[in-house]
């Protein structure tokens, strides 16, 4: 299915501008499986920029709903290194990382925890807010879901970074909007305004030592 014709089929928007549907209606989504299994936790942000433009997935990042989720993540990965399905790569106040044996950096955000719904709020860009994720039913049986903003393939079809919502980290949004410049992507208009907006509003001091850097969120 091409970009355009996913643009076409999913162009019904909820209350909330995010879309729900079954990863079956888009198939690249399954070559990330491997990396859902043994744990409770989500992949969400950037890595579905990568996929669906058909580039290099160098990362991912794994969100969970709560601490005792990552806890047994972490543990789940540690079991995979032993095995040799992953090593051991870093460790910051962020993140636990493991690097699968096909390269991929996989990385536990432990900064920020929540819903899939939850963590995609977070998100500045509607092309970083992509979520796969799986629901248990009371039998035991699992689904996989996708969950983004209704925009997402439209602006990733067009190289465009569109803040959707507030920016409440103006410094960390201004640096990520620079490194999407370099990837090719164009600010929309409306996007540099409330940018600019945004960090009018700062102090010099914030600007200064960058303490608005978000928490894994990427």
């Amino acid at each position: 299915m091409t970009v355009k014709e996913l643009i076409q089929e999913f162009r019904a928007v909820d209350k909330k501008n995010m879309v729900v549907s079954d990863p079956e209606h888009i198939f690249a989504l399954r070559i990330l499986d491997k990396f859902m299994a043994g744990h409770k936790g989500f992949i969400a942000g950037g890595c579905f920029k990568n996929l669906f433009s058909h580039e290099y997935i160098k990362d991912i990042d794994v969100f969970f709903e709560n601490e005792i989720n990552h806890q047994s993540a972490v543990k789940a990965f540690d079991n995979s290194c032993e095995d040799g399905e992953y090593t051991k790569y870093y460790e910051s106040k962020n993140v636990n990382a493991y690097k699968h044996k096909s390269g991929i950096v996989v990385e536990l955000v432990k900064s920020v925890f929540g819903t899939p719904e939850e963590v995609l709020n977070m998100f500045d860009f509607t092309i970083t807010k992509f979520a796969y994720y799986k629901e248990v039913d009371a039998t035991g049986d699992v689904t996989y879901k996708a969950m983004y903003n209704d925009n997402f393939f439209e602006h990733l079809h067009l190289k465009r970074v569109v803040i959707d919502k507030n920016i409440p980290k103006p410094m960390s949004t201004f640096d990520r909007v620079l490194r999407y410049v370099k990837y090719g992507y164009t600010p929309c208009t409306e996007t540099k305004q409330k940018l600019i907006n945004a960090l009018s509003m700062l102090p010099e001091s914030d600007i200064l030592v960058k303490k608005n850097f978000y928490n894994g969120i990427d």
